[in-house]
């Protein structure tokens, strides 16, 4: 069990400016609290509620689809709905589980801590550097905070609009039905019998004649659907944001390393960064060698906490990310045969009758279309973030080499340099980031992509012949 102190966060660390968006959600949502909160325990509560009402919407979601629907694309909608809950049930109980830190004070004070433990920690870590870089930084480091919160905030909405937009289409759709067409609404007799057309919540839950309960048939789905909305961009965009502040560090980090010996001047500069000694424009070669050599060392150690993040980050996110590696190839593959088969419908039936009552009836409706084109927006997005960061995170990391080897190291005196060549074959480690069984990186998102064609082009010629 997690004791409630152990979730608490520094008012500062919620004006953050890469992760305050989020961390205002993740207090509303219980998953983290603030010191200055007067129950902070009640957030503990709410996220344990919150949490099991996904897993009880997506276990609802899973046993309608499992039922089997008339129609293939209200199957389509309704899987790829239940399938997103799914996914995001595993990340947030994933998540929920990892909160707990216990090495927080070592591993902010001893940068020889191998090892990091929980959420919290990633959160208080990440906001300590970046308030360091903030009273630090140069303008150069400054300018690359502001692109980072920039580009963070660019990603969360792409990713929350299409959320949002879907979410209100589909509450829309509830509120209209139920002021003009109430008798479509609350009558499930009339929905069985082909007379009347359920609202699209409904289409998402096997409640049955419950559907006539106001309670379990309304406001049931209302929540569910503003959980799902919600919750979905928030826990991934919010995973970017931790994966852009590791590429934020290792450009600064290449960025000082590269100037480590540009002049006199910015030495002292980069030194007085470092809480070294800012005089050492007037020291003689061999003392100056030596803060040289300190410096590496501040680099090395630097870069050890920034693969003890990492490391962190991936044991977070990767069985997450191999659920939705496995799920949604298979899922935009379905989609797209959905698509087919509804084109394919409609020409048939135009050819056959222009104006047949059945062109209604068995082709995707405009509505499908565009949630069938949200899903696959949304599970594009969502797979490529991961793999375009990672990969952002990996080649950042391989120029660390190339940036001591841009210092004037031929300047440096020979026991400075042999000590560098060391330096520059710790930096050639690879860098990588997991999902258990796959690679996160563009070449693993082709390979989905290839994927997911090719097992469309299966199921395409399965249905001709």
């Amino acid at each position: 069990m997690f004791r409630v102190k152990e979730l608490l966060l520094s008012q500062e660390t919620f004006k953050d400016p890469i992760f305050k968006t989020h961390l205002r959600y993740f207090r509303w949502y219980g998953y983290v609290a603030s010191e200055d909160q007067r129950r902070p325990w009640f957030s503990l509560l709410r996220c344990t509620i919150f949490t099991a009402s996904i897993w009880v919407s997506c276990a609802l979601m899973l046993a309608r689809v499992f039922r089997g629907y008339e129609n293939l694309n209200d199957g389509a909608t309704s899987c790829a709905t239940a399938v997103q809950y799914f996914a995001v049930s595993i990340a947030t109980l994933n998540a929920y589980v990892q909160r707990k830190s216990e090495q927080f004070l070592l591993l902010l004070n001893d940068p020889n801590i191998s090892s990091f433990s929980g959420v919290i920690i990633l959160l208080r870590v990440a906001n300590a550097d970046i308030q360091n870089i903030m009273i630090e930084a140069d303008d150069k480091e400054m300018a690359l905070l502001a692109q980072t919160q920039i580009y963070t905030g660019t990603i969360t909405l792409m990713l929350w609009v299409p959320s949002v937009v879907a979410g209100l289409m589909a509450w829309s759709d509830c509120i209209y039905r139920t002021i003009f067409l109430p008798s479509s609404v609350f009558n499930m007799a009339a929905v069985r019998r082909g007379e009347e057309q359920p609202i699209l919540l409904f289409q998402l839950f096997p409640f049955g004649e419950l559907c006539d309960n106001f309670v379990i048939g309304y406001l049931g789905p209302w929540y569910a659907l503003g959980l799902g909305i919600t919750t979905i961009p928030l826990w991934h965009t919010f995973i970017t944001c931790l994966m852009k502040y590791v590429n934020l560090k290792l450009q600064i980090l290449n960025k000082r390393v590269e100037e480590m010996n540009a002049s006199a001047r910015k030495i002292t500069q980069i030194l007085s960064i470092a809480r070294l000694n800012p005089l050492c424009d007037r020291l003689p070669k061999t003392e100056l060698d030596s803060w040289r050599m300190k410096l590496c060392k501040e680099f090395v150690e630097e870069e050890l906490r920034i693969r003890n993040f990492v490391q962190e980050l991936q044991n977070l996110i990767r069985v997450p990310v191999m659920a939705d590696f496995m799920i949604f190839s298979v899922l935009m593959c379905f989609l797209f045969f959905a698509l087919l088969i509804g084109v394919s419908c409609a020409l048939d039936d135009y050819k056959i009758s222009p104006n047949s009552i059945n062109l209604t009836l068995q082709t995707p409706s405009k509505m499908d279309y565009f949630f069938i084109f949200i899903y696959l927006f949304v599970m594009a997005s969502i797979l490529w973030i991961y793999h375009w960061h990672a990969t952002l995170i990996v080649e950042c990391h391989d120029e660390l080499s190339f940036a001591y080897y841009s210092s004037d190291w031929y300047n440096f005196r020979l026991p400075l340099q042999r000590m560098l060549l060391f330096v520059m074959m710790h930096a050639q480690r690879p860098l990588k980031m997991r999902a258990l069984l796959v690679d996160l990186n563009l070449r693993t998102f082709i390979d989905i992509v290839r994927g997911a064609y090719s097992y469309f082009n299966l199921l395409r010629s399965s249905h001709l012949y």
